[in-house]
């Protein structure tokens, strides 16, 4: 069973202030993933593509720089880098559309649509408040009457 961990106020506040107090770290320090190195990289990569280079050899080059990676992750982030770059520009897109587009005017008379008239003509209210008899044949939807089954009970 989990043990709940807590601590004082005065332990969470001394905390924050030792972050606070941290100094900055120069940026050649700072970790990047594989993916987000990657998204940073495309460009340079797809340039060394169109230059004519494989995957195998674009990843021997950027292992000179100390970034050793298969060609299978290099083809995998590069995906989903794609992935990302599309679905950031349709996101701008649905964005621009909303903000651009004219509000629809809402049907002033539904009740008046052939739609809503056949829908509502199979269901009619039962003058006793639609409560049924055993025994009482019943109304289905598409008007025709349903005998219960009380034989078998």
């Amino acid at each position: 069973m989990p043990v709940v961990k807590s601590f004082t106020q005065a332990q969470w506040d001394a905390a924050a202030r030792r972050l606070d107090a941290l100094p900055e770290k120069p940026a050649h320090e700072h970790r990047v993933n594989v993916r987000d190195g990657m998204k940073s990289m495309q460009p340079q990569v797809i340039g060394a593509q169109r230059k004519g280079y494989t995957q195998e050899e674009i990843v021997q080059q950027i292992a000179q720089d100390g970034v050793e990676i298969s060609a299978s992750t290099l083809r995998y982030a590069m995906q989903r880098a794609a992935k990302e770059d599309e679905s950031t520009q349709a996101e701008r897109q649905v964005k621009t559309r909303t903000a651009t587009a004219s509000p629809r005017a809402k049907k002033v008379n539904q009740e008046a649509s052939p739609h809503n008239d056949r829908a509502h003509a199979g269901s009619q209210q039962k003058g006793n408040g639609g409560v049924t008899k055993p025994g009482q044949p019943v109304q289905g939807f598409l008007g025709f009457p349903i005998s219960p089954d009380t034989e078998n009970l």
